[in-house]
């Protein structure tokens, strides 16, 4: 049988973890459009606590139309977080009519981000 301590230190080793998010924005949009709502979810996650590394993966042909779109702009943003954050951030994302489609995952802990 596990301790208590140990089981809160388990505990607290897994209240954080990496994921990544990947999100299609409206193929319509400028480079400063793009920017500006690259810098609203960064500053999303970051104002909860969180670090944040972006990068925009460009203009991209989609495999089938998503919203009568053929082509979507592709971001990929990956943070630290829990359920909470990772929860704030898809309902946001939700609420967003320019954001086509997203998908969250949970990256493990063992993985090289160079």
């Amino acid at each position: 049988m596990m301790s208590y301590q140990l089981c809160f230190e388990l505990d607290m080793k897994k209240e954080i973890e990496l994921y990544e998010i990947i999100y299609l924005l409206n193929p319509s949009f400028s480079q400063q459009e793009i920017s500006s709502k690259i810098d609203f979810y960064q500053n999303f996650l970051t104002k909860q606590g969180s670090q944040v590394m972006v990068q925009n993966r460009g203009k991209r042909a989609l495999s089938y139309p998503i919203k009568g779109f053929d082509t979507a702009n592709y971001i990929q943003m990956v943070y630290l977080g829990n359920g909470k954050l990772v929860n704030a951030l898809n309902k946001e994302i939700m609420r967003d009519e320019s954001i086509l489609r997203n998908m969250t995952t949970k990256l493990p802990e063992d993985i090289n981000l160079t």
